[in-house]
């Protein structure tokens, strides 16, 4: 009997332990959202595993605000402490701020008057409607600004209420 209850006490104490590891982590999704911001400002958002979101994909428009530049070793940097990203899909839509820092790749530029130059960032989810509403979380990005093609791929953990 002792062993018994002791199975039984040890089970539900696996159980409840499942149960707790399980808690907020659990509900948090990986996403990748891949854009392509000129000339199409277009993106598609796909999860990379299972949850509550579902793939989506639509319109971005971005505001990049203010930036400025510094010298690291000799290399400029623009830093864009709050660029705003806007994505609209066919399931909601969703707000980003991001921080990024670019970095030229060439000092010829491109027909649209600036050079090319690759970019990294961090992003978080600010507001969202459909799908989207109350959706926290954020992530990593990367940028290629060639001019005319512009793509940046942000990578993350979503959690949907």
């Amino acid at each position: 009997m002792k062993a018994r209850l002791a199975a039984l006490v040890a089970t539900a104490a696996v159980m409840l332990t499942s149960v707790a590891a399980a808690g907020p982590d659990a509900a948090k999704q990986r996403v990748v959202i891949t854009s392509k911001l000129e000339p199409h400002e277009t993106f598609v958002l796909v999860p990379s595993t299972a949850g509550a979101l579902k793939r989506d994909s639509g319109t971005v428009s971005v505001d990049p605000g203010n930036s400025r530049e510094v010298k690291r070793d000799g290399q400029k940097v623009g830093i864009f402490p709050r660029a705003v990203y806007k994505f609209t899909g066919k399931l909601g839509s969703f707000t980003v701020h991001e921080r990024t820092e670019w970095v030229e790749v060439s000092n010829v530029n491109t027909r649209y008057g600036y050079p090319p130059g690759v970019a990294i960032g961090t992003w978080k989810v600010v507001r969202g409607t459909g799908q989207y509403a109350k959706l926290t979380g954020g992530g990593g990005s990367g940028h290629a600004g060639l001019g005319r093609p512009w793509l940046a791929q942000h990578e993350g953990f979503l959690t949907p209420p």
